[in-house]
Order: C-alpha cells, then structure tokens, then sequence
C-alpha cells in the first residue's frame, strides 16, 4: 500500500494485477517444491540446504504478496478510495495507493487489519496441509511467520499512534530506519525460533 500521488497513468484491472501475483506465487512455490522433491528422492544435504533456502526466500514472498493484497481487499470492503497501480519491479510490494486525504481514520484501520489478515491466513493455511518433516517445509512456514511477525510489528506501532489520535499518513512518515531495523529483528528471531522447533 502506498500514499495516493497526483498521476494520470491508467489504472491496471483488478484481474491483471491478480493474474501476476498468481504467477509469482505458482512460481514461488513450484521453485520450493522441485528443491523439496529433489531432497526427498536423493536424500542428499545439498538439496536439502537449497530447499530450506528456497523456502526462506518464497515464504518471504507468498507472505508479502498475501500481505498486501489483504490490505487492498481491507481497503475495499471499508469503501476506501484507492487507486490500483502496477508494481515497477518484483521487489516492489505495493499494488495499490489509499488517499489518506479523502478516507478516514477508520478505512485506514480497514485497510491495515486486511492486511494482517492476508499474512496470518496464508500462514495458517499452508502450517495446516504441508507435513513438517523435512528442512525445507519447516524453513517455509519459519519464513511466513518471520514475514507476519515482521508486518504486525511495523504496523502495530502506527496503529497505536492513529487510535490515539494522529492522522495516519502522519504516523506513517514518523516510521524510522529504526523501526524497520527492530521489526527485522523480531522477525528473524521469531523465525529462527519457529525453524528451531520444527527441524
């Protein structure tokens, strides 16, 4: 999600920019299975370490992806002004800006609460139907996890600020390299932790 700019570019459909991030999650996945596949019919150490690989790489991806499109959909069902946008690169994670201008305090709470639902089903989604017992697959769900951890702790501490009172695009741009530093910490211990138990 990002913040609304004054642009005359042509919004992309919503089936679009479905059809991409579907491309890249199948993607994603099928990257992890070949290396979990290869694993389980060699047994060898190689594989096994490029499929736990694999999976810390995809899971951050599946996650984000998830992510932000719940956001859109908690956007969306709050009535928020939003406007669809065509990521420039695979890095770039925001698919759509939110007028902080013209919605509300609420729509932004809509908005951000989306997107916790987004990574934290996925997570539980996959924890659900995916055995845990090779590297990989525990590298995988680690990599969710670390990713939601990630997300709930940047967004928890701007949500505190716009209950309290301050605008949301405010709290926002109070956001510090510090505050991504710390959620990244939490992450990776949080998925380190969760490899730990499940390897």
């Amino acid at each position: 999600m990002a913040e609304s700019p004054e642009h005359s570019v042509e919004e992309p459909t919503l089936f679009s920019l479905l059809a991409r991030d579907a491309m890249i999650v199948f993607a994603a996945l099928t990257l992890w299975a070949a290396s979990d596949a290869w694993f389980q019919v060699t047994g060898l150490w190689a594989a096994e370490l490029l499929s736990a690989a694999d999976g810390i790489f995809v899971g951050y991806v599946v996650a984000a992806i998830f992510h932000e499109w719940g956001h859109y959909l908690g956007a969306r069902f709050s009535g928020a002004q939003t406007t669809r946008t065509l990521p420039k690169n695979l890095t770039n994670l925001f698919r759509f800006s939110f007028d902080f201008g013209k919605n509300s305090s609420t729509q932004f709470h809509s908005m951000s609460f989306g997107g916790w639902v987004g990574h934290w089903s996925i997570l539980l989604l996959i924890f659900m139907i995916l055995p845990l017992d090779t590297l990989g697959r525990a590298a995988l769900v680690s990599s969710l996890f670390g990713f939601a951890i990630f997300a709930t702790f940047i967004e928890t501490g701007v949500l505190r600020k716009t209950f309290g009172g301050k605008e949301p695009a405010q709290a926002l741009g109070e956001l510090s390299k510090q505050n991504f530093r710390q959620a990244g910490i939490a992450g990776t211990v949080s998925a380190a932790a969760v490899l730990a138990t499940l390897a």
